[in-house]
């Protein structure tokens, strides 16, 4: 789909749980920033209107190529038609493809270029990758005189160029200088190349699913067809306007090619339902689905008042590259009001956060007015590289100052954040006096940051906090205060005043930071006074939240006899709302740990029944004593732990046999026992990938793991150790490890 790499990803069956939630079959629902079909197919699904609206075509055309696509052969036909149509009496496909014939470095036979390297400063192609029919591969080698007079044939300042400037930016436009800056990131052969392309579609017949797939295609080569790709390493998506120093040309036949076998080879989704216009669609008389191109701060000219149930809002970005490039491109592929409404995007150079929460309180204000009296806001969006929080700032700032009542909230890394606001109607708020509204800020700051993390009773991410704080923030009304700051004279900007006491409060004294790597998901916080210490009675902090949802999970299975796996996990997350999110990874090891998927439903797993489980752990305490006075200790079972082994008076073996993981509660919990005794958590080994997950994610088990040498055998393994009549106490200490919990089953030893 284009522009993948620019789009944000938003996770599947989030925007159908909330239509299903605060709407009624029928209900208009409104997608203000549409960025793709995720939102629309599953509002549609759930049997209400949807109208998608952004003011960027291009996204639309994503939007659309995910709801419906054209049928191959009518696809097949039009490309064809557009690869036959002439160029200069050739048909372009083979004019374009000439544009890039190379000999083979290794033979020497006369190929198709795959790319070019260039150095941008010599202005010169230095390594040449070529298509050889003769050595049937590809092979890369430096370019010879023949390549280089080839990329100087076409002028820099042809028609093509002034082609593509004058559709962007007109003469005379206030942003033809910036749009001619952009032009500069294509080679004369690939700006040639893509004109070509782009002119030839506008002139084609097609019927519009055709040519919004071909629309689709081509805005896949603009993008890889520029100059921003460097040469000898990957990106995900450039950022910045400026050329690499060394910097790759592909071949921009090929790239059409390649993105028309890819949308052909994508497994269709079932068509969805589109209305016969927005008008139509919004009047009620037509159901389904209807896109436009327009601005979320004009959305009351499309949706007349008190008419929409629930607005989904994913805001765009501050991302200058992306905006500056989709009104270029737009601009190629048509000459229309919706491409020329992106002009303004040349100029903008910048695109900070106190422009973008400043221009996204302006579109939430003017969404307010449409919402039914009991309709909702709906803000979600994720972006991984948003370390500081700098979106979920300014969304809270933005719709806590445009109106708006925050009433829930959840974030999970795999989803991101989810707000859900009511509409109150904006408020005239009085000039803050800047110093007490910043003491205000961090006391609250603060106290919600300690708050959560007591609550949570483990270490959490750094983005979970940021959100429990700007929430908290948002409900109290300091963020529509710090809004009204003013943006001229000696007072700060908003944005930078409440971004920054939010960074004081984590980063101050309260808090220390654990652990900062790749597999926990960057940088974890604890309290710096609750150590190492779990019960509720000592630290007043709670066991640990993972703990809590594994219970739950057990809970809820025993329940039910069986359960939709996405309907299990939503349950549960219903359980821990706001500050208490879990972690989908969390829930989903905890379920798969529990269950088994029959059909398509998740029942309990037979052995994990209540009664069941009791009995077993009943009978596993039971021959732990025997095998403990078989081996010649002393075995008591009063006191701290299920069973004790007692050597020469002193412990040698404690166990704690549980039919939960529950780590919090057993490593955590400071148990009274001997110097030197080894501890031993007696486990289903059903549970071995959701210990793996608990110790990853919390580095205070790991460390206990460590430091207290705690040892974890499966309820299997035990069984073997108790019928395995040869063992003795000097053998056990070898044995006892052979099953290891935290392995894949078939990298295990067998005991026996």
């Amino acid at each position: 789909m284009p522009l993948a790499r620019y789009r944000p990803v938003q996770p599947t069956r989030t925007a159908r749980a909330y239509v299903q939630r605060f709407t009624r079959p029928g209900d208009l629902v409104v997608d203000l920033f549409c960025q793709g079909p995720a939102v629309v197919r599953e509002t549609v699904a759930a049997g209400r209107r949807v109208l998608g609206l952004s003011v960027n075509p291009l996204l639309l055309v994503a939007a659309h190529l995910g709801l419906s696509q054209p049928g191959a052969d009518a696809l097949n036909a039009a490309f064809t038609r557009l690869a036959d149509s002439l160029k200069g009496g050739v048909p372009l496909h083979r004019h374009v493809a000439s544009l890039y014939r190379s000999a083979c470095p290794a033979c020497g036979a006369s190929g198709i270029a795959v790319w070019f390297a260039w150095d941008r400063d010599g202005g010169y192609p230095f390594r040449k990758a070529v298509r050889c029919p003769e050595c049937e591969a590809v092979q890369e080698g430096a370019p010879d005189d023949e390549d280089v007079s080839a990329a100087q044939r076409i002028q820099p300042r042809g028609l093509a160029y002034y082609y593509a400037l004058d559709r962007a930016a007109p003469p005379g436009h206030p942003a033809r200088e910036r749009a001619a800056e952009l032009v500069d990131l294509y080679t004369p052969r690939n700006l040639s190349a893509l004109m070509d392309l782009s002119l030839r579609l506008e002139e084609l017949e097609a019927e519009e699913p055709v040519m919004t797939a071909l629309a689709g295609v081509l805005i896949d080569c603009f993008d890889v067809g520029s100059n921003l790709a460097p040469y000898g390493e990957e990106r995900p998506r450039p950022r910045t306007l400026r050329v690499p120093s060394r910097y790759l040309e592909r071949n921009v036949w090929l790239c059409v090619e390649d993105g028309l076998a890819r949308l052909l080879a994508a497994e269709p989704s079932p068509p969805v339902q589109r209305a016969e216009d927005a008008a139509t669609l919004v009047r009620g008389e037509g159901a389904g689905y209807a896109l436009a191109s327009h601005a979320a701060r004009d959305v009351a000219a499309v949706v007349p008042p008190v008419s929409a149930a629930l607005i989904f809002a994913d805001p765009p970005r501050p991302d200058g590259v992306f905006w500056a490039l989709s009104a270029l491109w737009a601009g190629w592929l048509w000459d229309s009001p919706a491409a020329h409404a992106l002009r303004p995007f040349l100029r903008r150079r910048r695109f900070d956060w106190d422009w973008h929460w400043r221009v996204l309180r302006a579109a939430l204000y003017a969404a307010g007015p449409l919402l039914t009296p009991g309709g909702h806001l709906v803000t979600f969006f994720s972006d991984p590289e948003d370390a500081s929080g700098a979106l979920l700032a300014s969304v809270c700032l933005a719709a806590s100052s445009a109106g708006y009542i925050l009433e829930g909230w959840g974030h999970s890394p795999e989803v991101g954040h989810r707000l859900v606001w009511r509409w109150k109607g904006a408020e005239s708020t009085p000039l803050p006096d800047v110093e007490a509204l910043g003491r205000a800020l961090l006391t609250e700051a603060e106290a919600a940051a300690v708050s959560t993390l007591r609550r949570r009773g483990e270490p959490t991410r750094e983005a979970h906090l940021h959100a429990s704080v700007y929430a908290e923030l948002a409900r109290r009304g300091l963020l529509a205060r710090a809004a009204a700051i003013p943006e001229s004279g000696d007072s700060p900007r908003a944005f930078a005043f409440a971004t920054g006491v939010v960074r004081r409060a984590i980063e101050g004294d309260l808090l220390v930071q654990l652990v900062d790597r790749e597999e926990v998901g960057g940088v974890l916080w604890w309290l710096l006074d609750a150590g190492h210490i779990a019960e509720p009675v000592v630290s007043g902090v709670e066991l640990p939240l993972a703990d809590r949802v594994e219970a739950q999970v057990w809970e809820l299975l025993a329940q039910r006899p069986a359960w939709d796996p996405e309907e299990l996990v939503l349950e549960v997350c219903a359980r821990f709302p706001g500050p208490l999110t879990p972690d989908l990874a969390l829930v989903r090891v905890c379920i798969e740990s529990y269950s088994l998927l029959a059909g398509e439903t998740l029942r309990l797993r037979p052995e994990d029944d209540p009664t069941r489980r009791a009995a077993e752990v009943k009978a596993l305490r039971d021959d732990l004593a025997g095998l403990g006075k078989r081996l010649g200790f002393e075995v008591r079972r009063r006191g701290d732990w299920d069973v004790r082994w007692l050597e020469a008076g002193r412990e040698a073996y404690v166990f704690a046999v549980s039919a939960a993981v529950a780590l919090g509660h057993h490593l955590l919990a400071r148990r009274a026992t001997d110097e030197g005794v080894q501890r031993c958590l007696v486990v289903p080994g059903g549970r071995a990938r959701l210990i793996g997950l608990r110790l990853q994610r919390d580095p205070r088990l790991a460390r206990a793991v460590e430091v207290d040498g705690w040892q974890f055998i499966k309820f299997r393994h035990l069984r073997r150790l108790v019928t395995e009549q040869e063992l003795d106490c000097h053998a056990l200490k070898t044995v006892l490890g052979l099953d290891p919990i935290v392995e894949q089953e078939a990298a295990q030893i067998p005991l026996f």
